[in-house]
């Protein structure tokens, strides 16, 4: 599932990408190997103000000294995607509205699938 992100990861300047629930758990993340231990420590974080601080917000872009975050939502959740100053915003934000459908079914497809295994078998 992780593949997902390759397109976005692929573009200059991209460090990584969290996907984060509406709850603010983290379900899915990737960074480049650059940027490995930055992974795990932002894994360990609790969202969940941050995702209710975005409640009504479709599209942000942070601004921070060293680093950028843009973040999108989707469906069940938020995209975020830690970026440079010199990654092309625009080609993210292109990357992002085409990956999300595709983020969106194959977490829906994922509860269907758990819930037919639930009542099934348990």
């Amino acid at each position: 599932m992780k593949d997902i992100f390759n397109d976005v990861l692929g573009i200059d300047g991209v460090h990584g990408l969290l996907f984060i629930s509406d709850e603010g758990a983290v379900k899915l993340s990737k960074f480049s190997n650059r940027f490995k231990d930055e992974e795990e420590k932002l894994s360990r974080i609790d969202w969940t103000s941050f995702t209710i601080e975005l409640t009504g917000v479709n599209d942000a872009e942070l601004l921070y000294e060293n680093a950028r975050l843009y973040v999108k939502k989707s469906g069940s959740g938020y995209l975020i995607v830690i970026l440079g100053y010199e990654a092309p915003i625009s080609m993210v934000r292109l990357n992002c509205e085409i990956m999300l459908p595709s983020l969106d079914k194959m977490k829906s497809t994922g509860r269907k699938i758990g819930a037919l295994f639930r009542k099934k078998f348990f």
